[in-house]
């Protein structure tokens, strides 16, 4: 062979100024390049790889050749004992893989002439033969991501080896003059002096374009450069960086963009997940959680004797709250309909698609130890501040004539009872604070002086503010999280074991929740041809306390925010009931000072969270297995089995000695009772799946399935109750039943969908991309016949960066798809009409058929969609955005329209209506600093969501959504989803409130629209540093616009308990002086002839005069929902390597994290926006009793063995 050598050797900078992008994101500025000696190849030239594989650096040169018109020339035999070269799927410039191929050679290379490449082994030089040195390390990503395969090689000599799965690796060089180079396809190459005998290296990602790997629809994994519809993916990472929430769709918020989560205050309360806008306006709204390509159930499961989004309920939380976060690897979030569009009818609203850990080769057993305890408090700003003025009372009661009864006292006229002695006794009956101003050298009877186990029995106090008030009620809650995983891997199976134990105690007294989670994944490989997967998970989940939510007087923290007396101490509460045994002495009494001591309006609360309790116990059971087999070399068959299954007990007491209340299937007033609700629920899905993928010659590939699922779902589940009360105290059983207890609601439930599906993606020279759809759905619901459903899909991506030699554009991609689907499934009881049992009429037993009519002509809601989106990378990918603009059309919604009473019916439910979705989403990914110990990455998330009822059915303008004490919430023809409607203000042509007599005026009606509970647009803020084994994260989260209606404001003002209605007018007086001491408002508004007002409020030391839901229409409460949250801050450190090694350990590191830190801004007072009753339809917009909100902060400590 003949050898020429030529010293080549050149060197430049060059300054390069970016063009201004003309996109609507965002500008960016110039940037420095520099080329090296080793660039000997042209920058644009690319390779392409097809798969993952490992190959000789011969193979190296043949796969240029092959794609190139370059030709190699060296002697045979050079690159013996050199490592072989790890190639990765996608795509590589040519310069890049040549340098790294040859990284570890002793060459010297040349360019000739016709592009040949000259290269020619460099002589040997004479070194001292020293003692080796034996040196040890990891490889990781600068994420601290082990990586796997790098080759590690002593600079200069055919002295190699390779990382292992924990990225861990064992090499000896000749001495401590040597160097080691650390290599690996995709990322920057490090060369390292012999200094120390562990080292601890970080590798950078390359300009190297690389293809993403992402998780679809049936777990398919494809490409992202050839999605045509928008996708978004996170790691398992991604979520644990805040504090323990119990509910892993929590740590999604503000994480992904599109995607509204709602999440509430109550203990192990639901989470709601909404992506691109309500779609159904009567159904389900939520995305489909699917694991491993096996979809699961996410229903929000309420006290089943109120509705989902009840004013009086308690909230059981989502099934979602099962799994294990430690079991997640990434989730890939599936927004639009196109992306979903094999899972069909289940998945018109989005899929989260999880993807399990497997198991990771080590020396042995790897074992990884989590343990992580957190502190949760009471954020402050999310509960009233109180007025601390004035005490229990409603103010002075007046005669007929309009005079004031009883001894006056002080300037606001206010009384007190006065008993059969004379004594000034506060008036326990009232539940508000607009009574006598605090006076410490005036003193009275309070109900602490006729309670035996108080220390003030018989005695008068001082009147002042309670030093102890309710925020004092709430308890310092705790989370213990703990888990173990042991995981291993070989050539042909690999298997990861986790058990996590989970244990949240709440704010309130008596109340904690426990889970237990444990899970085992295997693969195997039988042969090269034929493997299996089997997942299985067992949760179980148990918990006591959950709060009561909603307008109920059960509702502690209602009580607390609405009617409430501040002189009330609520250790004196806490104590009377310690010291009397657990009796129900409550500071609301019926008459004291007549010797009547009873509980009048509200149960110690002490007694209720002891006494009046809930508990519930959730097993469930998820679990899959599968079976692949490779027929050619591109045809491959799959069957899976999957199951989802679980059994639910909730239980309710209401114990002897409360105040009556309404409980039980009845709803009656009972002074105690028994409420029971036992249930099940199993989904099993069998499916087989053809995949064909194939390239034809070097420019068309294509890759097709083809398959069938049969689902088959059986529910059942009985609800009864006691009636009239306990018969004996403390026994909750229904046999236990003063009365006859009435009929259980019984309800079995048995279904089954047949489907069949296909798709075919056609690929054109990796840069265009085309895919269809089409699944069909047979329900046995529906009538025979008409049963079946369709769903069908196409999209399209061009890369057009394959076309484009830009060094500054690293990516770039548009899209397109359009999708019709049907929207979830039909309520079986909106099809067929079900008879209502009712009480015998002595032996013969009476049935009724319900006043609202089936229709076993319904059809499911059916959405069309379309979407457009552009992806691009600029800088080596250290800047880029994703954004997507979109619109829907869900036709046929599903809703009861009214009859005349003459046919026999009320309500008959009906397919009509359209509600229109359209929106943009951006993903932007900024990375402002990388070296080699530091970087500074940012991404950000926005979305905007314009959502339009476009009809109803005809002559119907207005939808009733749902009701809540005060307002209701509706669907109104040309407005968004969500009206609040409720009365208004009386505004004169100028927009100015209308004022009568010195009062508001305000209208009889109460079907106007006050506000709309949909956000103007919701967007997240993530940064993320890095400096060598150190990094710190935070999260900031935003909605803008929407509102939101405040009970608590419209009942705590009327009550007198707020700051608001205790402060000074403009005469420097007190608003709650009589008008004769200088006290009342002069409203601002105007008279009825357009004057402006100056009456002065009358009697503004009486409940309700000026402030509150009297006074005011419900307008008057309607705040913006607008916050802006330090969601997430975490901070980690990972111990040296040498350190670690000393230990016997292979990682160790610990966290502080936290969550839910800072409300940064909101409008709402005295509440968190997010606060509501439950999740589903009606989670947003009502804020009533909700639990104020925690901070959490946590302490992590993990270590890898």
């Amino acid at each position: 062979m003949k050898i020429n050598y030529t010293d080549a050797h050149f060197c430049y900078r060059k300054w390069l100024l970016m063009n201004i992008m003309r996109t609507f994101i965002f500008l960016f500025c110039t940037t420095l390049f520099a080329l090296n000696p080793e660039n000997v190849l042209s920058q644009h030239s690319k390779i392409e790889i097809k798969e993952n594989k490992k190959v000789t650096i011969d193979e190296v040169f043949d796969l240029i050749m092959d794609q190139t018109d370059y030709k190699f020339f060296y002697e045979e035999g050079i690159f013996e004992g050199l490592p072989k070269v790890q190639l990765k799927k996608g795509s590589i410039k040519t310069n890049d893989l040549l340098k790294q191929s040859l990284v570890n050679a002793n060459i010297d290379i040349s360019i000739g002439h016709n592009n040949t490449v000259i290269i020619k082994e460099k002589p040997k030089s004479t070194t001292l033969v020293l003692q080796k040195i034996k040196i040890t390390g990891k490889v990781t990503d600068v994420a601290g991501i082990p990586i796997p395969g790098a080759n590690v090689t002593e600079k200069g000599t055919k002295n190699s080896t390779h990382t292992d799965f924990d990225g861990k690796f064992s090499i000896e060089v000749a001495n401590n003059e040597a160097k080691v180079v650390i290599s690996y396809i995709g990322m920057i190459t490090q060369e390292l002096p012999v200094s120390t005998t562990f080292m601890n290296v970080r590798l950078q990602v390359t300009t190297t374009e690389l293809n993403n790997i992402v998780v679809t629809a049936l777990g398919i994994k494809r490409e992202k450069k050839a999605l045509g519809y928008a996708s978004q993916e996170l790691k398992g990472t991604d979520l644990s960086a805040g504090a323990a929430s119990g509910n892993f769709l929590n740590d999604l918020s503000g994480k992904a963009a599109g995607v509204y989560i709602r999440k509430n205050t109550n203990f192990g309360g639901s989470t709601n997940i909404v992506s691109r806008g309500i779609k159904n306006l009567t159904g389900n709204n939520q995305m489909l959680i699917v694991i491993d390509g096996m979809p699961i159930n996410n229903s929000t499961v309420n006290s089943s004797t109120a509705g989902q989004g009840s004013r009086n309920t308690y909230d059981y939380g989502n099934a979602a709250m099962d799994i294990n976060p430690d079991d997640i690897e990434s989730i890939n979030v599936l927004k639009g309909a196109a992306a979903a569009a094999l899972y069909g009818w289940q998945a018109g609203n989005g899929v989260i698609m999880i993807s399990t850990k497997k198991g990771k080769a080590g020396k042995g057993i790897g074992v990884t130890v989590s343990s992580e305890f957190s502190v949760n408090s009471v954020d402050k700003n999310t509960f009233p501040v109180y007025q601390n003025k004035y005490g229990q009372g409603y103010g002075p009661s007046y005669d007929a004539a309009g005079n004031p009864k009883g001894i006056p006292v002080g300037p606001t006229g206010a009384f007190f009872t006065i008993d059969k002695n004379g004594n000034q006794v506060v008036t326990t009956t009232d539940d508000a604070s607009y009574g006598v101003a605090f006076d410490p050298n005036l003193s009275v009877f309070t109900w602490e002086s006729y309670v035996p186990y108080s220390s003030k029995y018989g005695q008068k106090s001082a009147w002042q503010a309670a030093k102890n008030g309710p925020i004092s009620f709430f308890q310092t809650a705790t989370t213990f999280n703990n888990s173990i995983s042991l995981e291993d891997a070989n050539d042909k199976s690999n298997f990861v074991l986790n058990y996590n134990n989970y244990k949240e105690t709440g704010i309130l007294p008596n109340s904690e929740l426990k889970k237990n989670n444990a899970s085992i994944k295997l693969n195997h490989k039988f042969t090269d041809k034929f493997s299996t997967s089997v997942f299985a998970n067992f949760m179980t989940q148990n918990t006591i306390g959950r709060n009561s939510s909603g307008y109920t007087g059960d509702n502690i923290a209602g009580w607390f925010r609405q009617w409430w007396a501040t002189n009330i101490d609520l250790q004196s509460l806490k104590d009377v009931y310690r010291n009397s045994g657990g009796k129900n002495i409550s500071s609301f009494m019926a008459d004291p000072a007549n010797g009547n001591t009873a509980p009048k309006t509200m149960d110690n609360p002490y007694f209720n969270r002891y006494n009046n309790y809930q508990s519930d116990r959730r097993n469930r059971f998820i679990g899959y297995g599968q079976l692949d087999y490779k027929i050619t070399d591109w045809l491959s068959a799959s069957g899976k089995a999957s199951i989802d299954s679980y059994s639910e007990l909730r239980e309710e007491r209401k114990a002897t000695g409360s105040i009556n209340g309404s409980f039980g299937i009845s709803r009656a007033a009972v002074p105690s009772g028994y409420q029971k609700y036992v249930g099940t629920f199993s989904e099993q899905n069998y499916q087989f799946i053809l995949t064909f993928k194939k390239k034809f010659g070097e420019d068309l590939s294509l890759n097709a399935l083809a398959g069938a699922n049969t689902l088959r779902t059986k529910s059942n589940s009985t609800l009864a109750s006691t009636d009239g009360g306990l018969i004996i105290p403390g026994i909750y059983a229904l046999s236990n039943s003063i009365s006859p207890s009435p009929f259980p609601l019984e309800t079995e439930n048995n279904s089954a969908v047949n489907s069949a599906y296909t798709s075919v993606s056609l690929g054109y020279k990796d840069f265009l991309y085309l895919e269809g759809t089409v699944r069909n759905d047979a329900f046995s619901t529906l009538p025979k016949g008409n049963n079946a459903l369709n769903t069908f899909s196409t999209s399209a991506s061009y890369v057009f960066t394959k076309h484009l030699n830009l060094d500054w554009l690293s990516f770039g991609k548009i899209r397109g798809s359009y999708a019709e689907n049907p929207q979830g499934s039909i309520d079986l009881y909106s099809l067929t009409d079900v008879y209502d049992k009712n009480n015998p009429f002595g032996s013969n037993q009476i049935y009724s058929k319900p006043n609202r009519s089936s229709n076993p002509d319904l059809r499911p809601v059916k959405t069309v969609s379309e979407e457009l989106g552009l992806e691009m990378q600029f800088l080596n990918k250290r800047v880029g955005f994703d954004v997507s603009i979109y619109k829907s059309l869900s036709k046929d919604q599903i809703f009861p329209v009214d009859y005349s009473t003459a046919t026999g019916i009320s309500s008959r439910y009906v397919n009509a209506g359209s509600v229109e979705n359209k929106g943009v989403e951006v993903q932007l990914n900024i990375t402002p600093i990388q070296t080699k110990d530091f970087s500074w990455d940012v991404f950000v998330n926005w979305s905007k969501n314009k959502n339009t009822l476009v009809s109803l059915a005809p002559g119907i303008e207005t939808l009733s959504i749902g009701g809540f004490q005060g307002i209701g919430i509706v669907a109104k023809v040309g407005n968004p989803y969500g009206d609040i409607v409720g009365k208004d203000y009386v505004y004169a042509a100028d927009g100015q409130k209308i004022t009568k007599n010195g009062l508001y005026v305000m209208t009889t009606t109460t079907n106007n629209v006050i506000g709309n509970i949909t956000p103007d647009w919701i967007g997240g803020l993530r940064n993320k540093f890095t400096y060598k084994q150190v990094s710190f994260g935070f999260l900031i989260d935003v909605q803008h616009g929407g509102d939101i209606y405040s009970l608590d404001q419209a009942y705590g003002q009327h009550t007198g308990l707020y700051e608001s209605t205790a402060g000074y007018n403009e005469l420097g007086n007190p608003v709650r002086n009589t008008l004769a001491n200088g006290g009342g408002l002069i409203l601002p508004g105007v008279n009825e002839d357009g004057t402006p007002n100056t009456t002065r409020t009358p009697r503004p030391e009486v409940a309700g005069s000026i402030y509150g839901y009297k006074a005011n229409p419900e307008k008057a409460y309607i705040y913006d929902a607008s916050y802006i949250k330090l969601r997430e801050v975490n901070l980690t450190y990972a111990f040296p390597s040498k350190f670690v090694a000393k230990m016997e350990l292979t990682d160790l590191r610990i966290s502080l994290i936290g969550s839910n830190l800072w409300i940064i801004d909101k409008n709402l007072p005295d509440a968190d926006p997010e606060s509501g009753v439950s999740a589903g339809n009606l989670s947003s917009g009502y804020s009533g009793g909700s639990l104020p909100s925690t901070r959490n902060i946590g302490f992590n400590l993990t270590l890898k063995f």
